[in-house]
């Protein structure tokens, strides 16, 4: 290669590292640019997010239920209303905490995010828990110097523990059966088992709380409860399911005929169960409280009798018993008729001297006028009349006599509370005093949520939980199988 053409080589590379390096300085000059429009950008985004979460608060802040402030409870972050619905949620509907959020969830989505951030299902329990504790603590206080009556029972083995619930009623009939808005959690006692020495304290203590007597207490025959309010010289109604469910047993329970009946009606249900002929099988009788429950199956009994003609072939076979005891089964429905109208009746116009004239004379017309069975039925129902109203006082006194509600608090519990035994009664017995005290769409409205939740400690839950409950297996067990590890 001569001299000239290396000069030109070196020209046009020279050339190209000046383009080169224009274009290095317009990239570099053009990335700054971007840069700075990224920061710009970025800023812009920040500032929208800070706007859309102003946006967001004022939709909350705006969005109001009736009887409820938007203001934000202090050290809780969140608005009365939003602790109001989730607690409301939470106590009065048959569902967990979890489920609550998913609820207000899906409410954002169809409503244009309006219900805002929604609390995590901890802190909708820990808000229960709090509110039903406050609750639990002024309760005695608002049933000072009223007439009311209390109704005690205890229920069955939770773990190794046993809960007495002593609720507080009215102790003068309304004009309807007893409710869970007259109702209030008056004490919360938890221990291994339970004797009529222990049950008595635990009623004192409650009475003690209150300040005033009530008027009777209300339990069902079990004879612990009964010699603890007998010891206690309380005045005592029994409960009238409990009672003439224990009278029905005692006449029908070891009754050939009724035994035999009994055994074919469930063999019946138990061999023929997934076949065809299954349409038309008796209800499943109870093992607990039978005879407080014998509607279904007798109703079952005499509409089969009555239709007996109709079924077919193999199904008059498979039943050929219903109308070999047809006598009894007349009997039963007739008594079972007899005893839902005075059970109707008691509970809910109460116990007065003229609802107890009634049922004498539905007794005497129905009970009193059939076969032996029926005439031994009635001479209990008309004992335990007599012995009821003798508790009367005045003329016009009309005694709530019923322990519905309790049994209805213990079912609402047990569907809460952990299938886990081991856990035995946990604080989360306390969503039940605020249940109740939610009861009613008035109730909710008057309900000062902001004052209660500014009021309570999670702490307090803690000492209460040390003070009334016994220790956690779970806990034990968990702190055990870590020492293991």
């Amino acid at each position: 290669m001569n001299k000239s053409n290396k000069t030109k080589c070196v020209i046009e590379l020279e050339n190209q590292i000046k383009k080169l390096r224009a274009e290095k300085a317009q990239l570099k000059k053009e990335a700054k640019s971007l840069a700075l429009r990224l920061e710009t950008a970025q800023r812009k985004v920040g500032q929208y997010k800070d706007e859309l979460k102003k946006k967001e608060r004022e939709i909350t802040n705006n969005t109001r239920f009736a009887g409820v402030s938007n203001k934000v409870v202090a050290r809780r972050w969140y608005p009365e209303w939003m602790i109001a619905l989730c607690t409301a949620l939470y106590s009065r509907l048959p569902i967990g905490a979890r489920t609550v959020v998913e609820i207000i969830k899906i409410l954002n989505e169809f409503t244009d995010n309006a219900f805002g951030e929604v609390p995590a299902y901890t802190t909708i329990g820990y808000w229960t828990q709090e509110l039903g504790l406050s609750v639990y603590e002024d309760a005695p206080g608002r049933l000072r110097g009223t007439p009311y009556a209390i109704i005690v029972d205890v229920s069955m083995m939770i773990g190794s523990q046993k809960l007495l619930l002593i609720l507080g009623a009215p102790a003068t009939n309304g004009g309807g059966a007893v409710c869970e808005k007259d109702l209030t959690v008056l004490g919360v006692y938890v221990a291994k088992s339970w004797n009529s020495k222990s049950v008595r304290e635990a009623i004192d203590e409650t009475v003690k709380k209150v300040g005033t007597a009530p008027k009777f207490i209300i339990s069902d025959n079990d004879s612990t409860i009964c010699k603890a309010v007998r010891d206690g010289g309380y005045a005592h109604h029994l409960d009238v399911s409990h009672s003439l469910g224990m009278y029905l047993e005692r006449t029908y329970k070891e009754d050939p005929e009724y035994k035999e009946l009994s055994t074919l009606v469930q063999g019946a249900r138990l061999k023929y169960n997934m076949q065809e002929v299954a349409v038309v099988q008796p209800p499943s009788q109870r093992s607990l409280a039978r005879f407080m429950n014998l509607f279904d199956w007798v109703e079952w009994a005499k509409r089969m009798l009555n239709t007996y003609h109709n079924l077919t072939e193999e199904m008059r076979a498979i039943y050929a018993f219903i109308p070999a005891n047809a006598a009894l089964i007349l009997e039963l429905s007739q008594t079972m008729d007899c005893y839902r109208e005075i059970e109707r009746c008691l509970k809910t116009k109460g116990l007065s001297k003229a609802s107890a004239e009634w049922c004498r004379e539905k007794v005497r017309n129905n009970l009193m006028a059939g076969g032996e069975r029926m005439r031994k039925l009635g001479t209990f129902i008309l004992q335990y009349l007599d012995r009821e109203e003798a508790l009367l006082v005045d003329e016009d006194d009309k005694h709530n006599i019923s322990s519905d509600p309790i049994e209805t608090a213990f079912g609402v519990h047990k569907a809460r509370k952990s299938p886990n035994k081991l856990y035995g009664v946990s604080p989360i017995i306390l969503a039940l005093p605020l249940r109740l005290a939610l009861a009613t769409p008035e109730k909710r409205k008057e309900f000062n949520f902001k004052e209660r939740m500014e009021k309570s400690r999670h702490k307090y839950i803690k000492i209460w939980k040390g003070e009334n409950l016994l220790p956690n297996m779970v806990s034990i067990r968990r702190k055990i199988l870590k020492k293991s590890a």
